[in-house]
């Protein structure tokens, strides 16, 4: 008989450790999902202030722009009056921008900004950081 309590004791037992076991299970699903629908959300919002950050940047790359050619057009107009030509331009090699002023009836150059030699130098220092880059060393000697 003690046997026969013991196996229902047992029984009752295994039952009920089964019960909380779905409990806890049904009530951590629901959980679960809400912070894998949390998650995406954040995923999301976190997706749309990049892009948004990227069309900020662009735009204000444009009106950086549009404010450099209109600073450009109105000292173009003023060195009209003074018999004077001004140009801008933008360096092939290094991508900056160039000002020179001429003489306008001549066409001599009078000045150039930055000049022919710092150019060149600029040019110069990129390859040597490029160089540096690739080998991991500023000076290479080869024998």
């Amino acid at each position: 008989m003690n046997e026969a309590i013991s196996n229902t004791n047992l029984t009752q037992t295994v039952a009920l450790e089964r019960s909380n076991i779905q409990s806890e299970t049904k009530v951590q699903k629901p959980v679960v999902v809400e912070a894998v629908k949390v998650e995406r959300t954040i995923e999301q919002q976190t997706e749309k202030l990049a892009q948004q950050r990227e069309i900020k940047k662009e735009l204000q790359e444009v009106e950086e722009q549009k404010a450099i050619q209109e600073v450009a057009s109105k000292l173009q107009e003023f060195v009209n009056l003074i018999d004077k030509k001004l140009q801008f331009s933008v360096d092939e090699n290094s991508g900056r921008h160039i000002i020179t002023v001429s003489d306008k009836l001549s066409g001599d150059v009078i000045r150039q900004i930055p000049s022919e030699e710092v150019l060149r130098l600029a040019q110069n220092l990129s390859e040597l950081a490029e160089t540096a880059n690739r080998s991991g060393k500023l000076i290479t000697t080869e024998v």
